[in-house]
């Protein structure tokens, strides 16, 4: 019996031995090494993703993913297979790929644990270690860029993108897998360039980005990233006022074989980019073209953009006959239905039909009293009477509208849910006279939600409230802050966070 179970045993770990046997063996020793890094990888980023889905494991979880992931880097060092994969070792490619991908988990876990200095640290190390993998170092650069994104550090955020955009490859010299980030980074660098003012510098930017982008068509037409590709150019002709030339580019992501089965959206943003760089009439066209000639699941995005198009084409008539249109046939909780009702809703108070406007924002508000647009519903009848100088209706107006708020908080355990009903109740009582109470509901949140998406440009306009009228600097500080990290204008940013560094400045 005992030598039965022996050779079951044997038999059992046949396979195992096999496979060892035949990659220890014969031939590239460095494939024996690239079973045991990826195995080694693999196995640090489970453990990395259970920290990330639960980082409340407890010490003995972060000790053992940290431990894994320095396992690899540190039994396959960065130099040393760095020389073997130029020497044009494939396997040994795939080792450093390996070793640099641990590399980078090690610099994820210090940002889990709320290090970003070490966190950082680590995303430039491990870039620089595994350059030769750009599309592995490529993540540690990225995860980098938004690092410093989320820590409010403006110029740094720039001078990252722009460093990626400069000193990576647009595709893969391995593969020829073009590297998304590398060819969105110019469009980001150059959206912060125009935000600070130069004009010049973010053309300069977007024209260097159009040379890439069409030299690199030709390799890529037919594929999956030729339709991305052109899209990318039509970005970047629009960003500098070409509207022709970004509808050419579409056109040409709409020609491409790989782009007939995005037809429905490619067509939707042709209605789109019309609209905002050519004119009503030709955006018109390819809107009924999206709506009714391709189907899909872009229908009613289209009949949003038709409806716009009769708007800038000074037809309102035929534009609220659209949005009854969306209304009666779409689902009542859909956003392009939520998007109709709001639309229409503004469409008839800017004609001077408030009567019905406010019906529209009610019923809107009713609907959908969680929904982005169904809270600025409640907040622009209070607005509307206020701005009339009919004060009593528009504060009763606005207690109803607290008292809903309310109910919502109390009622509502979606996290998301309550940052956007906590902000709508801020930045109703900082309009209704109520500074207390509006900063104090923004303080909370910040506490409570420390990266909530909360609005940078109400948070800077709360923290000149709560030093102005409040005389709460150190409230103001805390505000001026939040809004320097959330902002998207650099112009925003830096007034924020100058702000923040004077009132510290002053031991305020």
């Amino acid at each position: 019996m005992r030598a039965a179970r022996a050779l079951r045993r044997a038999l059992r770990a046949a396979p195992a031995l096999a496979l060892a046997a035949a990659l220890a063996g014969c031939g590239d020793p460095a494939l024996w090494a690239r079973w045991r890094a990826e195995r080694g990888a693999w196995r640090a980023r489970l453990l990395v993703e259970r920290l990330e889905r639960d980082p409340h494991g407890g010490p003995a979880a972060w000790a053992r993913a940290r431990a894994a992931c320095r396992a690899v880097p540190g039994g396959f060092p960065a130099a040393a297979w760095t020389a073997r994969a130029r020497a044009g070792s494939a396997p040994a490619f795939d080792v450093l790929a390996a070793s640099g991908r641990a590399a980078l988990l090690l610099a994820r876990l210090d940002d889990l644990e709320g290090r970003p200095t070490a966190a950082l640290e680590g995303y430039a190390r491990m870039s620089r270690d595994y350059a030769e993998v750009p599309a592995v170092a490529l993540e540690g650069a990225v995860a980098r860029a938004r690092l410093l994104a989320r820590a409010g550090m403006a110029e740094e955020v720039e001078r990252a993108w722009t460093s990626i955009a400069r000193d990576y490859p647009p595709a893969d010299p391995r593969t020829g897998a073009v590297l998304d980030a590398v060819l969105d980074a110019p469009l980001r660098v150059a959206a912060d360039v125009r935000a600070r003012g130069d004009a010049r510098g973010a053309d300069s930017v977007l024209r260097a980005a159009e040379l890439i982008y069409r030299r690199m068509l030709p390799a890529q037409r037919g594929r999956r990233a030729a339709p991305e590709l052109w899209e990318r150019l039509a970005e970047a002709r629009a960003a500098q006022g070409d509207g022709p030339g970004a509808l050419a580019a579409l056109r040409g992501a709409l020609a491409d074989p790989a782009g007939a089965a995005l037809a429905p959206r490619l067509v939707l943003e042709l209605a789109g980019r019309a609209l905002a760089g050519v004119g009503p009439d030709t955006a018109l066209a390819y809107a009924r073209w999206a709506a009714d000639g391709l189907g899909g699941d872009v229908r009613a995005a289209a009949l949003l953009v038709e409806a716009r198009a009769w708007r800038a084409r000074g037809a309102p008539d035929s534009a609220l006959a659209l949005y009854e249109r969306m209304v009666e046939e779409g689902p009542d909780d859909a956003d392009e239905t939520l998007g109709a009702r709001f639309e229409r809703a503004r469409l008839l108070e800017d004609l001077g039909r408030w009567d019905q406007a406010r019906g529209e924002y009610h019923a809107l508000s009713s609907l959908a009293p969680t929904h982005a647009l169904g809270l600025e519903a409640m907040l622009r009848v209070v607005r509307h009477y206020l701005g009339r100088g009919e004060t009593p209706l528009g504060m009763a107006e606005a207690r109803q509208a607290l008292e809903t708020l309310d109910g919502l908080a109390g009622s509502q355990q979606d996290d998301s849910v309550q940052v956007r009903v906590g902000q709508a109740r801020a930045r109703l009582r900082l309009e209704t006279g109520d500074p207390r109470g509006g900063c104090g509901d923004l303080a909370a949140l910040l506490r409570r939600y420390p990266e909530a998406p909360l609005d940078a440009g109400l948070l800077a306009e709360a923290a000149g409230v709560a030093e102005t009228r409040l005389a709460d600097a150190a409230l103001a500080r805390q505000l001026y802050r939040a809004a320097a990290v959330r902002a998207a204008q650099p112009e925003l940013r830096r007034r924020a966070r100058t702000e923040a560094e004077r009132l510290a400045r002053e031991g305020r």
